[in-house]
């Protein structure tokens, strides 16, 4: 079916996918063919590139020259970060829904009539969230558990406090936004918008609005040495972010009157101090002994209690033996452990969610 944008058709609404890049050459063309291939057709595409210094601009050339229509380019002169890129998208998104795609990430071809499909069938739904799969370096695809067992409407405040112990949605490609409810919702500037912008703004709609989450994988999330998660893992803000956002959302939550998510702080620190025993362990088993040590001190200092934890007495021990065959019976016995290293169950919905129709 080929893309046909049209503003302002009741029926059948504008989708805008807003697509930022810098340097994802490679991964570009799969991202473009596969909003292309959507079996929804009023879908524009902005694009905004960040002076990357690979083929995607002319790649970017090359997809808006066959599709004119369909397709508005912008390029910075040089890399003034995600702002910068998120801007020149949204100054020209026409649609009534957007998706803030990845440049290296793809859509399955039915995400965009799934979603607009659940958002136009409850007006109050402010953003729809699907469950993703995980394409690896070599472009293998693998699957992993939905993070809830069943596709439900959620009520905004349970979410919140959801958001509070878990990312939930670990790519920002996952999310189909109603654009009206988003104005104010978001933030900008630095690090806070590159890594933790996206879930700041989930958040602060949750304070306000329900939302869907649809359990079948409808994208593909690309996990290689370049992506933003493994930079983050290694600079420790996929613990440090977490741990500032949650004391940042129960603020938030105090002023909405959400007592539950306020409650919830304690036990999200606590949370927060066995991510970074999980990515304690990743980090061993990557051989990447200091940044594991670091992630343990880490863990200790956000709870001391969890020195009781078998994950953390199991990683003390292992700097204390000097046998490698010993080092390498602790890292079997970790890469194994359930749900440790990577999450291996699904969750049921807050209370109070009803199944999608």
């Amino acid at each position: 079916m080929a893309l046909n944008p049209r503003f302002g058709n009741p029926r059948k609404p504008l989708v805008s996918i807003l697509i930022f890049n810098y340097n994802y050459g490679p991964y570009l063309r799969e991202c473009f063919d596969s909003v292309l291939a959507q079996t929804y057709d009023n879908i524009e595409i902005c694009f905004s590139d960040n002076a990357s210094t690979d083929e995607s601009w002319n790649i970017a050339l090359e997809y808006q020259a066959r599709h004119p229509n369909v397709i508005f380019i912008a390029r910075n002169r040089r890399n003034f970060g995600p702002d910068a890129n998120f801007s020149n998208c949204w100054g020209n998104a026409r649609g009534k829904y957007f998706v803030e795609l990845c440049s290296d990430d793809a859509l399955l071809p039915d995400f965009a009539e799934r979603c607009v499909r659940v958002m136009e069938s409850d007006r109050e739904i402010a953003f729809t969230l699907v469950h993703r799969a995980i394409l690896d370096e070599h472009g293998e695809r693998h699957e992993e558990p939905p993070f809830y067992n069943t596709s439900c409407r959620i009520e905004g405040p349970e979410q919140a406090a959801v958001y509070m112990m878990a990312a939930v949605n670990p790519a920002i490609s996952q999310i189909m936004y109603r654009k009206a409810i988003t104005h104010g919702k978001s933030v900008v500037g630095g690090l806070a918008a590159r890594w933790y912008g996206t879930r700041i703004m989930d958040f602060n709609i949750c304070c306000d609005f329900p939302i869907a989450y649809v359990k079948e994988p409808l994208m593909l999330h690309r996990m290689h040495l370049a992506n933003d998660s493994f930079g983050a893992a290694s600079n420790m803000m996929e613990v440090i972010g977490p741990y500032v956002l949650n004391h940042q959302f129960a603020d938030t939550a105090n002023a909405y009157g959400h007592q539950k998510v306020v409650d919830r702080l304690p036990a999200s620190i606590e949370k927060v101090a066995g991510l970074a025993l999980r990515y304690s362990v990743r980090a061993l088993l990557a051989g990447h002994e200091r940044n594991a040590r670091r992630y343990l001190d880490m863990a200790t200092a956000f709870c001391p209690e969890i020195r009781d934890n078998e994950t953390c007495i199991r990683l003390s021990r292992y700097w204390t033996l000097q046998k490698p065959e010993e080092r390498r019976d602790i890292l079997d016995t970790l890469a194994i452990q359930d749900n440790l290293v990577t999450r291996s169950v699904s969750y049921d919905p807050p209370p109070g969610s009803t199944p999608l129709p």
